[in-house]
């Protein structure tokens, strides 16, 4: 097994995963603020809730992101460079790719650092650590850089062909 194999794989399973905890969170979302706003129909307040929704959407937006990565749903750049070659063209996504690596790799380091900074913080509602709500920060940077990585490894093999 080779690693771009191995990568392509990882890609695909850790995406597969977070499509359906995006569904899970979505849900979950859904069903919390029908709850709250039944219970202030009531006239009783869940007091957590805004709170639990505000995190989910949060990691939502995150790992929302790595999923739309992974299908190709951002806005793409590929179209650089089209009308000097083919050659020309993969040397442009590969450099794209690789500025986006470096992107998610600031992140990461950056998430972690805040992450781990956030331990002694707690929630208003929750009382947990903020650590918890803002490990989805590094964790979607990791799953970026699966996906980026996983790229590349077909761009430089395709480059490697048409050379």
């Amino acid at each position: 097994m080779t690693i771009s194999f191995l990568l392509q794989r990882a890609s695909q399973l850790i995406n597969a995963v977070v499509e359906k905890l995006l569904l899970v969170i979505g849900s979950s979302i859904c069903v919390i603020l029908f709850i709250q706003v039944f219970f202030r129909y009531l006239g009783s307040s869940l007091g957590w809730s805004e709170e639990v929704s505000r995190h989910m959407l949060v990691a939502i937006t995150f790992l929302g992101g790595t999923a739309a990565y992974k299908r190709a749903s951002f806005i793409g750049l590929k179209g650089i460079g089209h009308g000097l070659g083919p050659r020309f063209q993969r040397i442009v996504v590969v450099a794209l790719q690789a500025l986006t690596l470096a992107c998610f790799t600031i992140l990461a380091w950056f998430g972690i650092t805040y992450t781990i900074n956030a331990w002694h913080h707690t929630s208003a509602s929750l009382q947990i650590p903020m650590t918890i709500p803002f490990a989805v920060i590094p964790l979607s940077a990791a799953i970026f850089m699966v996906h980026v990585l996983a790229d590349m490894t077909i761009s430089l093999s395709d480059d490697r062909s048409g050379s």
